[in-house]
């Protein structure tokens, strides 16, 4: 195998290459998941991949897996830290809050809940039925590799004391 010569080109353009846009909150219902599985063919390697609203595929990646428990009439402490995660909820019912805005949205068994890195969140389990049991995908193992673990809590947390990532990585 031949040793080829690399190219170049000039440091602004491949900074831009990696420059992200803040991500936003994402939820995948398990009613419509539910439909889509049921008249989707089920072709050995898989039956339907996730998508974030723009198209890409690309959700997670070095990822940990752990399960999150809410106990019933539990609430966990709002909080925002420099990993992502998705969340599957596997059994109960629930609420996930955004913070400061308060902006909320149910969880019900099967639901799929995006968490991105320093979104101000908490969960609530207002119910007595049960707990709000959550899968919990997070890229902890690379931020860790890192040594990029950060966090912040508390309900008083204003979003313009959390990094914004997106324009910290356009002024580095």
């Amino acid at each position: 195998m031949p040793i080829q010569s690399g190219s170049r080109f000039p440091y602004p353009d491949f900074k831009k290459r990696y420059d992200t846009e803040r991500q936003e909150p994402v939820v995948w219902r398990w009613a419509e998941l539910a439909q889509d599985l049921g008249s989707a063919d089920h072709p050995e390697r898989g039956t339907l991949a996730l998508s974030l609203p723009d198209g890409s595929a690309e959700i997670v990646r070095d990822t940990a897996v752990a399960y999150q428990v809410v106990p019933a009439e539990g609430r966990t402490t709002a909080h925002a830290h420099s990993w992502y995660h998705l969340f599957v909820v596997r059994s109960g019912t629930g609420t996930v809050v955004f913070e400061p805005a308060g902006e909320r949205t149910e969880l019900n068994p099967g639901d799929i809940m995006l968490v991105p890195a320093w979104s101000l969140h908490r969960f609530e389990n207002p119910g007595a039925q049960g707990d709000l049991v959550l899968l919990n995908l997070m890229n902890i193992p690379l931020l860790s590799q890192l040594g990029n673990l950060f966090s912040e809590q508390g309900a008083d947390q204003l979003p313009d004391q959390l990094p914004d990532r997106g324009e910290s990585a356009r002024a580095a």
